[in-house]
């Protein structure tokens, strides 16, 4: 695989409706690939049938899926599927599914991309661990180092650099999780300073957001509840890494 036109799209939460959108619009967009952004929707007693949807999905439509792990996601299960990621980072989990885990590291028509996913669940107060709450959902410094320091051209996250949150954040965040949210963002932005990106795409907000700083462009996308007008982009990569409108 080696896409040219990327279908960049957020939070989905298991939406299969949505994800259908997702890909037909791919299609329509001759996106070869969609790279969704985290809170993907890999919850308990539902990965087969999901993954199998999403594969489905992808093979009618005619693209593939590379996807990060968000907060809400069975942490557990991806775990055991790291075992079997590849030199990139990569796990294969259906012939058109692949899991870019935390580090994830691969070149798409001669751009650099990588990937870290996570984030905190500020509501975890609200969940119950192992069921829909998993204390291995935050980014951690391990993460941050098996991206290294090779510069980048794209930084795909699930949560944002803190210069960028803390810009457009409305909701307040217990005080209890706000050293934890604090931590990721501060990850976030050392990961940034070490692989010096261009552009950073994100989800996890449910917002449609765009920033310029410090000579790279960061996007987020809004989330499955939300248009397709706030939700995708497409990512040009002939373009110079232009970040269209769908």
């Amino acid at each position: 695989m080696n896409p040219v036109r990327v279908l960049l799209a957020g939070d989905w939460h298991g939406n299969r409706a949505w994800a259908e959108v997702c890909f037909d619009m791919a299609a329509v967009q001759a996106c070869q690939v969609v790279l969704q952004l985290g809170d993907f929707g890999l919850w308990p007693g539902r990965e087969d049938e999901w993954l199998d949807h999403v594969d489905g999905l992808a093979e009618r439509s005619g693209t593939e899926l590379v996807w990060i792990d968000g907060n809400h996601e069975n942490h557990d299960a991806l775990r055991l599927w790291q075992s079997q990621a590849d030199e990139t980072g990569m796990v294969a989990m259906r012939d058109r599914v692949r899991w870019a885990s935390r580090g994830a590291r691969w070149d798409w028509a001669g751009t650099a991309f990588g990937a870290l996913g996570g984030a905190v669940s500020i509501d975890r107060f609200l969940r119950r661990e192992g069921v829909n709450w998993w204390p291995a959902e935050a980014l951690t410094q391990d993460d941050v180092d098996r991206l290294g320091d090779a510069p980048l051209d794209v930084l795909v996250t699930h949560a944002a650099p803190s210069t960028f949150d803390r810009a457009h954040r409305r909701v307040p965040i217990p005080q209890a999780i706000l050293s934890d949210v604090t931590q990721v963002r501060d990850l976030l932005d050392q990961a940034v300073l070490r692989t010096n990106p261009r552009l950073v795409v994100h989800g996890h907000y449910h917002r449609r957001l765009t920033a310029e700083l410090e000579e790279r462009t960061v996007e987020g996308l809004a989330h499955d509840k939300s248009t397709p007008a706030d939700a995708l982009a497409v990512l040009d990569l002939a373009s110079g890494l232009s970040v269209q409108a769908v």
